[in-house]
């Protein structure tokens, strides 16, 4: 009989621990004695820092549509147009036919912030489109695209507007 005593008095104890046990691990609904009591029972663990996600490898071949960090022409907007202004040169063909209108080149600017890719989306013709890549091949680099900090590749379309009436 003194046998069968332990074995009931283990299983009880073995019962209640794993019921104390149970209550502590059922988050916000576990009583607030269960919580108190599973920390206090609990080791002194050594503080965990806290995990910062790596930051993904970009792939230099990757091009980029909507990055982070935008590329900006040096000097910004309006550097950009007085760019143009200087540099733009009205094919003859376009003056006589009196041809005006907007270019729509689309280039890939790469992680250095130069071109390194261009064509004409859409355009008028007549002289117009070639001296739109024309312009667009011989800018000076940009400020690169940003994604996670590192610079990257990115595809670009701007409008050349050209107006006849000059």
């Amino acid at each position: 009989m003194t046998h069968s005593l332990r074995f009931f008095s283990f299983m009880a104890l073995l019962g209640f621990l794993t019921t104390g046990h149970s209550q502590a691990q059922t988050g916000p609904y576990a009583s607030t004695q269960a919580r108190h009591t599973a920390v206090v029972n609990a080791p002194a663990a050594a503080p965990v820092p806290p995990m910062v996600p790596a930051a993904p490898t970009i792939s230099p071949d990757s091009v980029f549509i909507n990055p982070e960090v935008r590329p900006q022409f040096v000097g910004g907007d309006k550097a950009f147009t007085a760019y143009l202004a200087k540099s733009i040169r009205y094919p003859q063909v376009a003056l006589q036919r009196r041809v005006s209108g907007r270019v729509f080149v689309n280039f890939i600017l790469d992680a250095k912030g130069k071109v390194v890719d261009a064509h004409v989306i859409s355009g008028p013709g007549s002289g117009l489109n070639d001296e739109a890549l024309r312009l667009v091949w011989m800018m000076p680099p940009w400020e690169p695209a940003r994604s996670n900090g590192q610079p990257v590749r990115v595809a670009c379309t701007v409008p050349i507007a050209f107006t006849a009436d000059r």
